[in-house]
Formats: structure tokens, C-alpha cells, sequence
């Protein structure tokens, strides 16, 4: 995020502005094991999109995006309870809180998304711990 409060901005801007249309948005949790387990806070969409095949034939696709966003000590799903924390904190402290955006994203044949998320948070669960603390260790 560095010194630029506006540099993660809300994600229903960027999808629909590729195309992609929000089926749905559901907030999950993800297990996340190793020498502190908890459950990740994270926000699962499903969306859609279509595409021109070479043949001209119009293609449906489905498509999983997974996000949260991170900083010292915090973490959440909710772009607005980021907001709020990040204007707390900076009335409080004078300080900017540097907030991390994380997001996976998988396209996916339509009907198939939650074997999507399935595999998708595996991923998660098994790369977490190799790039953010854990709760216990901030």
C-alpha cells in the first residue's frame, strides 16, 4: 500500500471491469494449520464471463476470486472494516497502517465452481504460512 491510502481499492471495481460478472459473494473461513492454527477471514465470489471462440461461438466461463486483506497485527475479509481500521488507526496514531490486498483468482467450467474453491483453498491453506504470520506470531 505504501504512503497511497487509495492504491487497494474495493474489488467490485476491477472484475466488472474486465467483463466479469458477481454471481455471488460469500465470506468463508480457511483452516490454516502450523504452530498457530486459525481460521483465515476470506471472501469468496463466484463470477462469469464470456469470451469469442476463434470460431466465433460465444463461451461461458466461471470463474472463483478469493481475497482478504492483511497488516500488522489485523486481518479481514471486509474492505469496509479495513477502512474503518485504517482510519482509526491513523487518527489514533498518526500513522498510516500499510495494508496488504492478497487475492487468488481460478477460472473454471460453469457448474464446477465449488470443486474450484475446493482445490483453491488447499492452495491457500498450504501457501499461507510461507509468506503471512499467523495471529499468534504478529
Amino acid at each position: 500500500m505504501g504512503a497511497d491510502r487509495t492504491s487497494i481499492h474495493r474489488p467490485d471495481y476491477c472484475l466488472p471491469g474486465q467483463g466479469w460478472s458477481i454471481d455471488s459473494k460469500t465470506a468463508v473461513n480457511i483452516p490454516i494449520s502450523g504452530g498457530h492454527p486459525y481460521e483465515l477471514p476470506v471472501m469468496k465470489w463466484c463470477i462469469r464471463n464470456s469470451f469469442q471462440t476463434p470460431d466465433g461461438r460465444k463461451q461461458a466461463v466461471s470463474g472463483i476470486y478469493v481475497f482478504w486483506f492483511v497488516a500488522d497485527h489485523e486481518q479481514t475479509a471486509d474492505n469496509f472494516q479495513r477502512m474503518w481500521w485504517l482510519a482509526r488507526d491513523l487518527l489514533r496514531t498518526g500513522v498510516l497502517q500499510r495494508w496488504a490486498y492478497v487475492s487468488y483468482f481460478s477460472t473454471c467450467v460453469p457448474g464446477q465452481e465449488d470443486a474450484a474453491f475446493e482445490r483453491m483453498g488447499k492452495l491457500i491453506a498450504a501457501s499461507v504460512p510461507e509468506y503471512q504470520l499467523s495471529p499468534g506470531n504478529r
